[in-house]
């Protein structure tokens, strides 16, 4: 136990400082690399024109080249695809940037055996259930069921016509969709309760919620002008509604975003270092 903790720790500790080094190190060599305007481009070299003075970069495995987009980040290209006039940085290449790439399909892969080891999980649950006859076990029966049905509804995805083709749009259009629809429809009412509960005015921050969603409800209907038209433009509803959508509350949510991802970089450098508790580790090591 002791050794597969250090072993998941070990590799959580390399792939974050791998992700953390090409977020902040230059995909080429600061000190080495140059910056300017394309002059000339042959096979064996690259004339550039930095701070009025000619530059000659001779071709090596590696360089790597950016060219500056009038919108955007500069794109990676090849040294033979410059032209005369563009505004390129070329340097030796950090190698970092050059892995991102395998390091990301190495993490797909991770993600599909985990997508794998679920499955696997819940055939030994479910099976477990049916098995022992522990209670609700049918919901057990209902799973595999359903399961099947829907592996064999996916062989139809892509179809044109045929018996798969109808009963993947069963599932999808006529069960799925829904069972969505359903499901959000429910969340509407939970929405409308726990709004009401926090309208009930028992302090002033209630009292300020109640009058602000009464001014920015007013204020997205024709009755909200009607009822201000003749005070001073200012104390309009849609006008005093616009300002505490896109003033008052965009502030208030880039305040919150502030601290969520304050709150997501402690926790994600918690996971980095394997100082979370959790499914992994049962202590801190």
């Amino acid at each position: 136990m002791a050794t597969r903790r250090r072993i998941i720790a070990a590799v959580t500790f390399l792939a974050g400082l791998y992700y953390f080094l090409e977020f902040i190190v230059p995909p080429t060599i600061p000190w080495r690399t140059v910056y300017g305007q394309v002059v000339q481009v042959t096979s064996a070299k690259v004339v550039l024109r930095a701070d009025g003075r000619t530059v000659t970069v001779t071709s090596a495995p590696n360089l790597i080249a950016f060219r500056k987009r009038p919108t955007g980040a500069p794109e990676r290209v090849e040294l033979d695809s410059l032209h005369p006039g563009d505004d390129v940085s070329i340097g030796p290449t950090t190698y970092l940037s050059e892995w991102i790439t395998d390091v990301n399909n190495f993490f797909v892969v991770l993600g599909a055996m985990a997508w794998g080891m679920g499955l696997m999980s819940l055939w030994m649950v479910h099976s477990t259930n049916i098995r022992k006859r522990k209670e609700e076990w049918y919901g057990s029966v209902l799973f595999f069921i359903a399961v099947g049905v829907g592996v064999v509804a996916g062989l139809g995805y892509g179809a044109e016509t045929g018996t798969l083709k109808r009963l993947n749009d069963i599932v999808v259009n006529d069960v799925l969709r829904p069972m969505g629809s359903t499901v959000f429809s429910l969340l509407a009412f939970y929405m409308a309760s726990a709004a009401y509960r926090s309208f009930r005015l028992k302090s002033r921050e209630a009292i300020l919620m109640m009058g602000s969603a009464f001014i920015v409800m007013l204020g997205q209907i024709p009755i909200g002008l009607w009822l201000t038209h003749r005070l001073p433009e200012p104390l309009w509803f849609p006008v005093m509604s616009q300002w505490i959508l896109y003033i008052a509350n965009s502030a208030a949510v880039r305040g919150m975003w502030f601290g969520m991802m304050l709150g997501a970089i402690a926790v994600g450098l918690r996971f980095w270092l394997s100082l979370e508790r959790g499914a992994f580790f049962g202590k801190e090591l």
